[in-house]
């Protein structure tokens, strides 16, 4: 299974092993589809931006609970936007050097509570109002995994329509200690979002689900060659071998009823056309 993202240590991205930690390191959640009815764009009326002390290197981005806030811990502006846009960095372009390097702490919050969705697109609008960013949409056809609905339909169970909730999907231990992911009240349309996150290429929806689902699944990524060299015991004993289990394509369709397979889609892009450096406040 070569579909799944790898660091230079040859681990599959680290969010898969994390427990609710979200998408490599980084809580990201659900966009809620549902608008706050009667009401104007959320805005966040206060909101601090700072750069990060040296020793503080968390790298977190999240909404903390009640639906009125956004945080920063020690996270590039590039992962902010991933966030805020709801995009891989794969789909963001140009900007300076810094913007994935400098680290910031930003505390939003604003006048009421908002959905995710509505969240998300404040957090945009901070970002260009703080970072005077610019940026230009760009759809490409590319090569990428459409996500469609098995022959035998989907095994997921639906999640109550009346549930606003939306937790990050988080990331575990399934049977014999192989990887698993679980979340609920999920969109098909952000599924394909947080396994675009950890494939090599972009996934989009096909499936045509329009209810949220509860996901539950496991599978054993596939290392390459090599990726255990060197992590076998002090004597010299062979490293650990992985546990038995499906691939991830087989474990979308033997556990969810969904397909994983490549073709060629239209992919959104962003194209950094200006930005600056906040001043501290």
């Amino acid at each position: 299974m070569r579909g799944l993202v790898w660091n230079r240590a040859g681990k599959a991205l680290a969010a898969i092993l994390m427990t609710g930690a979200g998408v490599a390191g980084f809580a990201i959640l659900m966009r809620a589809q549902q608008p706050t009815e009667g009401k104007g764009p959320l805005v966040f009326d206060v909101a601090s931006v700072k750069p990060t002390p040296a020793d503080e290197r968390q790298g977190i981005v999240h909404q903390p609970p009640g639906g009125q806030s956004y945080e920063a811990i020690g996270a590039p502006l590039l992962t902010i936007m991933t966030v805020a846009y709801t995009v891989t960095p794969r789909q963001i372009s140009g900007g300076p050097e810094w913007i994935n390097r400098d680290r910031w702490t930003i505390e939003a919050k604003a006048e009421r509570r908002g959905t995710s969705d509505e969240l998300h697109d404040a957090l945009a609008r901070l970002l260009e109002d703080r970072f005077k960013l610019k940026v230009r949409h760009e759809t490409r056809e590319l090569p990428c995994y459409i996500l469609t609905v098995d022959k035998k339909g989907p095994k997921m169970p639906v999640h109550d329509p009346a549930d606003l909730l939306h937790e990050p999907i988080g990331g575990g231990r399934g049977p014999g200690g192989m990887p698993a992911l679980s979340g609920k009240n999920v969109a098909m349309s952000y599924f394909a979002f947080f396994l675009s996150r950890i494939m090599d290429l972009n996934v989009i929806d096909k499936t045509g689900l329009p209810d949220r689902y509860d996901v539950d699944f496991h599978f054993v990524p596939e290392l390459p060659p090599g990726a255990l060299a060197g992590r076998g015991g002090a004597d010299g004993a062979p490293p650990p071998a992985l546990p038995d289990g499906p691939d991830i394509y087989t474990a979308l369709r033997e556990q969810l009823g969904l397909r994983l397979e490549k073709g060629k889609g239209p992919v959104d892009f962003l194209v950094i056309e200006h930005v600056e450096k906040p001043t501290e406040n």
